[in-house]
């Protein structure tokens, strides 16, 4: 792909134009490496994106790592219970300084053992390049964006939850493929989800939009032992997803591992008033299980169709898809903000 076809490429989706006035981004942004070499500047290096629990940085030493794309990153909480998170770049040669989880008095890089405190400096003129950090209730944001402001977070109620466990998933298509599934307003759910199809009175979807935000939410069915009250499904742009179905909240994140490839991590909170109910909480977990497989199955189906030099584009069901028309706009935005 030439430069100037690169940024054809970009500019072919306008972002200022109504859900029933255009068709979906061109397939090339769910093919090719330039568009994501793209995005990891114009996306993920300016959004906020999540990194950890807060568990898993609950004391002074304790530390996690991870990446996100091309950024390598480390959150760890300070002697004074500072919460702080780095550039995971080892200032002598480049390496990751640590991996993993842990806890220690100092960071220490595995590779020739240059040594960092928990604020991140060895010496006045050496020190990790720091993330910005930001808690929104058992979540632990990082944005590389010095200038990036504080993240706009909905007022969610995270009381009374306990972690249970976490799960992961490697998913053969482009990340972007992943959201558009979740954001397609239950269009899919009567198709792909019969079990999670029982559970939802699905007359009663609805959609919300706001700033970063989509929220789609959905009554209870006849059948609806986990799902309790109804289902709430938030979406953070970029990549942040979180579920609740009564008791019952799973975050999932997506990590772009290649263009046709990303990983999911979910993790599971459970109403401490459910947790006695070893039951219910296998069963949740294996019914999720069962949801996750399904949407990994169509998502991929996706990228081979997407692939197909018969395909160019996708076009909305505009009443249903408004949240991932949403999606493409904001992206759309940030892309072109990146061009030279």
């Amino acid at each position: 792909m030439t430069p100037e076809q690169f940024r054809a490429t970009v500019l072919d989706f306008d972002p200022a134009l109504a859900i029933g006035e255009t068709e979906s981004p061109p397939a090339d942004w769910y093919t090719e490496a330039s568009v994501a070499s793209l995005e990891d500047e114009a996306v993920f290096g300016r959004s906020w994106l999540f990194a950890c629990r807060d568990d898993q940085v609950a004391v002074p030493g304790a530390w996690i790592a991870g990446r996100h794309g091309r950024l390598p990153w480390l959150v760890v909480r300070d002697e004074d219970g500072t919460l702080r998170a780095f550039h995971n770049s080892c200032r002598h040669r480049g390496s990751e300084v640590l991996m993993g989880d842990g806890c220690a008095a100092k960071l220490v890089c595995r590779y020739h053992g240059w040594s960092y405190g928990l604020d991140g400096r060895m010496n006045a003129r050496t020190h990790l390049p720091p993330l910005q950090v930001a808690e929104w209730g058992p979540l632990v944001l990082i944005n590389a964006d010095p200038e990036a402001a504080a993240p706009d977070v909905l007022e969610l109620d995270f009381g009374g939850l306990q972690w249970v466990a976490r799960r992961s998933y490697d998913v053969g298509c482009n990340w972007k493929a992943f959201c558009d599934n979740y954001l397609d307003g239950g269009y899919h759910i009567a198709h792909v989800h019969t079990s999670l199809d029982a559970q939802l009175d699905m007359g009663s979807y609805r959609t919300e939009l706001g700033g970063a935000w989509s929220v789609q939410t959905a009554g209870p069915g006849d059948v609806a032992e986990r799902i309790g009250e109804g289902a709430t499904y938030v979406f953070r742009y970029p990549s942040l997803m979180l579920n609740r179905y009564g008791p019952v909240l799973d975050t999932n994140v997506v990590i772009p591992l290649a263009p046709n490839r990303c990983r999911v991590l979910f993790d599971f909170w459970f109403d401490e008033g459910v947790l006695t109910d070893e039951a219910f909480v296998a069963r949740s977990l294996e019914q999720s299980h069962v949801t996750q497989l399904e949407d990994i199955e169509i998502s991929e189906s996706v990228q081979v169709g997407t692939e197909s030099p018969a395909f160019a584009r996708g076009r909305y069901a505009p009443r249903l898809e408004i949240a991932i028309h949403h999606f493409h706009r904001l992206l759309a935005e940030d892309l072109r903000s990146a061009l030279p």
